[in-house]
């Protein structure tokens, strides 16, 4: 196994999943369930962080033409709390030069639509593929 399959299978089991987004943003979910919240029930800070992480990198990694990312800043501010429904974050492209790119997340709860979590991202382009590690 690879720990490209390895990671992949670490996030299904967890329950992200990416969804079509024809825009140009990057859209994943994960939805509330009982292993991913906080004793108040609502879903783990950790997770919304990592869904951000994922969302925004795909589509860092998904806009270059060679090369790969790897995070080097990330700040969320979370608003409230998703206690029920779905966590969905979308990202968007604020930056892109020749060393970096910077990408908003929103974090919203599903269906009701609310922000619950805003993030920036910051990635680093380096020059080997971070999926393959070519």
């Amino acid at each position: 196994m690879t720990s490209t399959q390895a990671i992949g299978d670490l996030l299904d089991h967890i329950g992200f999943r990416k969804e079509p987004d024809e825009s140009g943003a990057m859209t994943w979910e994960l939805p509330v369930a009982p292993h991913v919240v906080n004793n108040s029930g609502g879903l783990q800070g950790g997770l919304v962080a990592t869904l951000v992480d994922i969302a925004a990198g795909t589509l860092a990694l998904d806009s270059l033409p060679v090369g790969g990312v790897v995070t080097s800043d990330l700040s969320v501010r979370y608003f409230r709390a998703v206690t029920t429904g779905t966590a969905r974050a979308v990202s968007t492209i604020v930056h892109a030069g020749k060393r970096s790119i910077v990408v908003q997340v929103e974090v919203r709860n599903m269906p009701e639509n609310h922000l619950a979590a805003l993030a920036t991202v910051s990635f680093a382009i380096v020059g080997y593929n971070t999926r393959t590690g070519n």
